[in-house]
């Protein structure tokens, strides 16, 4: 493939699926099996549901919830009307941290949140992501997910990806949002710096 006429999404989707065989799999017990504290030491691939994914997801706010020092926060709902239920908890994050991005196709007007930016991902390879990114001194949780499709037919999503706490992987998820938004999306301060 010729990489000079790739588009900036495309070598998003290039990076997630050079990165996920990197990392062993785990199957939706880890979850139970795991502290949240645990997750600033762990990497790992996995195919979840959405009930985990919400689950894995909540572990990550919290961290960022209660970090010492305010953290980028970028986060995948998909669609827009994904946060209806999560917005008390986004309300509070977004008062939390340096700067929050929420990103989604928005089937609904954008909430009113604080320190807040809306990134509109339609027509886009991204609306098939999950995504959180915390980026910050002392905190770097990147969970990167791609919904596919389901073996048993079912109305269930499911999502195949990887989990890590690799402050070089947060970077590069942050630089390949940067490329295909620079408009809306900084370019993210290189780890060595924070």
């Amino acid at each position: 493939m010729d990489m000079a006429h790739l588009q900036p999404s495309d070598l998003f989707i290039q990076f997630f699926h050079k990165v996920l065989p990197a990392y062993t799999p785990q199957a939706e017990t880890l979850l139970s099996q795991i502290a949240p504290e645990k997750l600033s030491a762990l990497n790992f691939r996995y195919i979840f549901s959405v009930e985990k994914m919400i689950e894995i997801s909540h572990m990550i706010e919290d961290a960022v919830m209660h970090s010492q020092r305010p953290a980028d926060f970028h986060v995948s709902f998909q669609l827009f009307s994904r946060l209806g239920e999560q917005m008390p908890r986004y309300r509070a994050i977004s008062q939390k941290v340096e700067k929050l991005w929420l990103y989604g196709v928005p089937d609904i007007p954008p909430m009113n949140l604080p320190n807040t930016e809306f990134i509109d991902t339609s027509n886009t390879p991204l609306t098939r992501y999950w995504f959180l990114v915390a980026y910050a001194p002392e905190l770097s949780m990147t969970l990167v997910a791609e919904e596919i499709s389901s073996p048993i037919p079912s109305s269930q999503r499911i999502y195949e990806g990887f989990y890590t706490f690799e402050t070089d992987v947060a970077y590069k998820v942050l630089n390949l949002m940067h490329q295909i938004f620079p408009a809306q999306i900084p370019a993210p301060i290189p780890p060595e710096l924070l």
